[in-house]
């Protein structure tokens, strides 16, 4: 079994929210952080392939989510966070406190609709990072590379492998390894 890193998904959801904020620039909120300061904002619209992810790049620590006032007050998270983190400092940073293999599923299972929603059983390689092919298709199995501009999603791979453990797990989150 050949896994990509959770850190190398990570890095891939965060280079997903740069690309959609550099895509929607003219129509981006600004909205206050924590401290007043205007952010500009990544909204996932309640998308389940963003959902998930943000928990990933939230929980990792590469982006914060902002809250409205009137989410305070109740249990429904908004669609909006930001970066608090450069893609370089991304992939410097230390995220072997979220690597296991329950980690890996929960990300991966968030990858998979990502790439569902965007491009289906090929992956959009215009839509991926430069770093995607050697850092997460060429080490993790579920991907078939059939040339530099061709990476397939193994669809049963994925199933025999991730969907069978994601079926096991009680409560499906993402979370550090001491907190398991």
């Amino acid at each position: 079994m050949r896994n990509a890193t959770v850190a190398a998904l990570i890095y891939e959801f965060l280079f997903d929210v740069y690309r959609l904020l550099d895509a929607e620039r003219e129509y981006n909120c600004w909205l206050p952080d924590e401290h007043g300061v205007p952010r500009e904002a990544f909204n996932h619209w309640y998308t389940s392939c963003w959902e998930w992810s943000t928990s990933v790049l939230e929980e990792a620590g590469a982006t914060k989510a902002l809250v409205s006032k009137r989410e305070t007050k109740s249990d429904i998270r908004g669609p909006f966070s930001y970066p608090v983190m450069t893609l370089d400092e991304c992939h410097r940073a230390d995220f072997s406190d979220f690597e296991t293999f329950d980690n890996y599923c929960y990300a991966m299972f968030a990858f998979q609709q990502l790439i569902d929603q965007t491009s289906g059983r090929e992956v959009n390689l215009d839509v991926r990072s430069d770093r995607f092919l050697e850092e997460v298709a060429s080490k993790d199995d579920i991907f078939l590379i059939e040339s530099i501009h061709c990476v397939r999603f193994k669809s049963n791979r994925f199933e025999e492998k991730v969907l069978t453990r994601w079926r096991e797990i009680d409560v499906r989150v993402f979370r550090r390894k001491d907190c398991v």
